[in-house]
């Protein structure tokens, strides 16, 4: 091969790598959330900390996406970053704060508590990527995104560590929430245990149904509600997604609207819900009514 040649051919991969550099990177996502696999495009854009650019982050199909190493740079805490390449999860520690992602997770935990993402955590050229605005919001971080010039602006003023989960939820009420969405939608998806758990708190809050959450899973006023009940699964030690989706639920989250029902079709009697009240979503195996 000339000199020549071999000279153009540099000067190309270096115009390749520039391009990308500025304009951002169209990758196959082989690790995006619940198997999909589809080409994603990663737009690089600044992340400016109280009016100070410090850290570049994503841009991933409209939502914020940073490397966790450089979240825990953003808290400031003198965190300790660790990878444990076993369970794929990475860990920052400071006093009074555990935060873990792991690959390929629909959440992030943050002192035992857990916040969903719905695009999951991000394996990027081996770095973690979890999403600014959720992780943000754990710890009272007001994040603001300028339209003009693509530029994401953190203001720490109101940071706070974030409350533990022991303080935060309600025993009881996780306790028999992550059994019952272990009992219903132990083999579903993330978003399948959360809409099962959306359903229940739903009618905590409905006037139609009992107001706590242990009363409406064994509520019996129009036979059982849930077969778990009348099949003493209910009672069986929920799975540890299950025991994250109550959390989740429990912090807000929410994916079937006022569903307050849900059927399976393969396997349930869902004439009455068609007829009589007004589908929400299919999610997972299930069917889910307002």
């Amino acid at each position: 091969m000339s000199k020549r040649l071999q000279k153009n051919i540099a000067l190309v991969c270096m115009l390749c790598l520039l391009c990308a550099a500025l304009s951002g990177y169209a990758a196959m996502d082989m690790d995006a959330p619940r198997g999909q696999s589809e080409e994603v495009f990663y737009e690089k854009v600044p992340v400016f900390v109280d009016g100070t650019l410090q850290y570049s982050g994503y841009m991933i199909e409209g939502v914020a996406y940073i490397p966790i190493r450089s979240f825990c740079g953003v808290l400031d805490l003198g965190m300790v970053v660790s990878w444990d390449p076993e369970t794929s999860m990475m860990t920052g520690t400071a006093e009074g704060v555990v935060l873990t992602a792991g690959q390929g997770d629909a959440y992030i935990t943050v002192n035992d508590r857990c916040f969903y993402m719905e695009k999951g955590v991000v394996n990027y050229q081996d770095k973690l990527l979890v999403s600014l605005r959720v992780a943000c919001s754990a710890f009272g971080i007001d994040v603001d995104w300028d339209a003009e010039t693509g530029a994401i602006g953190l203001t720490m003023a109101d940071m706070q560590l974030c409350p533990g989960g022991s303080g935060y939820y309600d025993e009881e009420d996780l306790y028999w929430l992550s059994r019952i969405i272990s009992a219903e939608a132990k083999n579903q998806s993330m978003e399948g245990k959360i809409g099962v758990g959306n359903v229940v708190l739903n009618r905590v809050r409905s006037g139609s149904f009992p107001n706590t959450v242990y009363d409406v899973v064994f509520d019996s006023a129009h036979g059982v509600q849930f077969s778990p009940v009348s099949l003493g699964t209910i009672y069986d030690e929920p799975n540890e997604e299950s025991i994250a989706a109550a959390k989740i639920c429990l912090e807000g989250c929410d994916l079937v609207g006022d569903s307050l029902y849900f059927v399976n079709p393969e396997v349930g009697v869902s004439d009455w819900f068609a007829e009589s009240r007004t589908f929400v979503a299919s999610v997972g195996d299930h069917d889910f009514y307002a």
